[in-house]
């Protein structure tokens, strides 16, 4: 059977036995780790922490009177705070102002004095259990944070401490006041810009308003308004005009029935054609008679003279209608003879003799006149049908005058409200434009005027801010090292010192002590026993491991009184206590 079999089956009894055997190892190995510990308990140097709390104070004013431009939650703005004030040029200024570790300074880099430094400062939120106002349920709200500095030096703490919450203060002042002012800047540029981007829309507004003055939405009406008034006017003018050709025909009618010049009568009652008339007459009748008679007939050169003499009295006459009406029948009265009898029928020669001098007055005759007779009409009738035909005329030129301007109106105004959606779309497109500027316009001043409160707010210390309620001090007692929990710790640690050490040498050991250990060994039982003989040597080594005992627990005793009235409290006032506690 091995050590550590026959170690763990020890009863009480035998455990007894090796704890005396090996008591002076023990002895020795608790006094050294409770010297140890009690060392450690005074010598371990002590480091101080200062720490300053600061209060998170609401806005005074209500929210719904001035609204801060400072948003988030106190913790995040806290936490951008820390970051700001822990920056390297801040600690390295701290450090330099109050010669912080000298020793790190002559040998170490600027990374270790710096992470030494944020090691020793300490940033911790302050909570309280509230009733959140928008819902009604209990949460957790950062009231207050605390910031501390260890130090070996009470005075350097407190210092040190009181620098970190002056820059704490500083920086959340600092900080409110230019998130103020950048967002009352930034609030006063875009509202420039847009009043800049308005007076440019109202000017493109203007210029288009003058492009389509006459195609706007609010002419919409009006333009369909007129449109109708000129469609019923063209219609009248046209009820006019027709009615008017009516009266121009007619009287047309009438006036090529008239002469212009009054009738004259013989006493027979004959009609006394006028000199025009009569011209033409014997134009008709010298064609018929050179058909008939010789040039030097005396009917024909009697009808030659008078139409000379009348041609000479009454002006060129333009008699081309008649001679070529009397062309025309005589060319059908050949065409009917001429299918009926023979060529040399004397009528149908005639006929032809009559064609062949009537083609040759009709191109001997002299041009029209270009003007008509100077005459003046002296027929009343005459007179007052061509004064009404000359006014009907008048009239006509007048209502088609009108007409073309009337259908130019409503040419236009079709244009114009055809144009009118387009024009609509662009023009409403443009006001819409307009109104969003607008109205971002008055919502950006309106905001400004907000941030210009704020920042008001922020400069007097209205709002939001951050109130030093405990500041650092120096302190009085440290802050570790624990010294009587370290001594506390040594005792422990001393008492399973010599627990093991006993365990350890007796689980080393394997000399046969006793009359078990021997039956463990050999498995079988001894036949006798014989007793232990102690020599002097050994009765005097026991009588100086006694002593030894004695001495190291009265030792171990009062070096422990002796730590408890220096660290803990002093024994005069323990014993007060005890009494009193005591005496109840």
């Amino acid at each position: 059977m091995n050590n550590g079999t026959r170690t763990a089956s020890l009863t009480l009894a035998e455990r007894w036995q090796a704890v005396r055997r090996r008591r002076g190892p023990m002895l020795w190995v608790a006094f050294a780790v409770l010297v140890l510990s009690v060392l450690a308990a005074v010598l371990w140097p002590a480091t101080y922490r200062s720490a300053g709390t600061i209060l998170i104070e609401q806005q005074e004013l209500p929210s719904d009177l001035v609204q801060s431009t400072v948003t988030g939650y106190a913790d995040e703005r806290i936490q951008v705070i820390s970051q700001r004030v822990m920056t390297t040029d801040n600690l390295l200024g701290i450090i330099q102002r109050y010669n912080l570790y000298p020793k790190l300074r002559k040998n170490q880099p600027r990374e270790v004095l710096l992470a030494k430094m944020r090691k020793d400062i300490h940033f911790a939120m302050i909570s309280a259990d509230v009733i959140d106002p928008r819902e009604g349920r209990p949460t957790k709200a950062d009231i207050a944070f605390s910031v501390s500095y260890d130090s070996r030096s009470p005075d350097t703490a407190a210092r040190v401490a009181n620098e970190l919450v002056s820059l704490y203060l500083d920086e959340n002042l600092r900080n409110r006041k230019q998130i103020s002012a950048d967002a009352e800047n930034f609030l006063t540029g875009e509202a420039d810009r847009l009043q800049r981007s308005i007076a440019s829309m109202q000017a493109q507004l203007a210029q288009f308003k003058d492009k389509h003055i006459n195609d706007l939405p609010d002419e919409t009406a009006i333009n369909r308004e007129t449109l109708i008034r000129s469609q019923d006017e063209l219609r009248d003018i046209d009820t006019q005009l027709r009615a008017l050709e009516q009266q121009s025909t007619y009287l047309q009618a009438q006036l090529a029935q008239l002469s212009p010049s009054s009738q004259v009568y013989t006493s027979t009652g004959e009609r006394v054609l006028s000199p025009s008339d009569r011209l033409k007459y014997l134009r008709t009748q010298y064609a018929t008679l050179s058909a008939i008679y010789a040039p030097d007939h005396p009917d024909v050169l009697r009808t030659k003279r008078e139409i000379e003499g009348l041609e000479h009295a009454a002006g060129p006459v333009d008699s081309s209608n008649d001679l070529q009406r009397q062309l025309e029948d005589t060319r059908t009265q050949l065409a009917q003879l001429q299918k009926r009898y023979a060529p040399d029928y004397p009528d149908v020669e005639r006929l032809q003799r009559q064609v062949i001098a009537l083609t040759k007055q009709i191109a001997a005759l002299p041009a029209a006149p270009s003007t008509k007779s100077s005459a003046q009409p002296d027929n009343p009738a005459y007179i007052e049908i061509k004064a009404q035909l000359d006014a009907s005329t008048t009239q006509r030129a007048s209502l088609l005058d009108k007409r073309a301007t009337v259908q130019s109106t409503i040419d236009d105004l079709e244009r114009r409200l055809a144009a009118t959606p387009a024009v609509e779309r662009d023009y409403d497109a443009l006001v819409m434009q307009l109104d969003s500027e607008q109205f971002k316009y008055r919502d950006v001043r309106q905001k400004q005027m907000d941030a210009k409160l704020s920042e008001n707010l922020e400069d007097e210390q209205k709002g939001e801010r951050f109130t030093l309620i405990e500041p650092p001090l120096a302190p009085q007692q440290p802050m570790s090292p624990n010294r009587p929990l370290l001594l506390a710790l040594g005792l422990v640690l001393a008492l399973a010192a010599g627990a093991g050490t006993v365990a350890l040498l007796e689980s080393a050991d394997g000399s046969v002590r006793d009359r078990r250990d021997l039956e463990l060994l050999l498995e079988v039982p001894p036949l006798a026993v014989v007793p232990r003989m102690v020599t002097l040597a050994e009765a005097a080594r026991s009588r100086w491991m006694r002593r030894a005992t004695v001495i190291g627990t009265v030792g171990i005793c009062a070096l422990a009184l002796l730590l408890t009235h220096l660290f803990y409290r002093p024994l005069d006032v323990l014993w007060d206590v005890a009494l009193r506690k005591l005496g109840s």
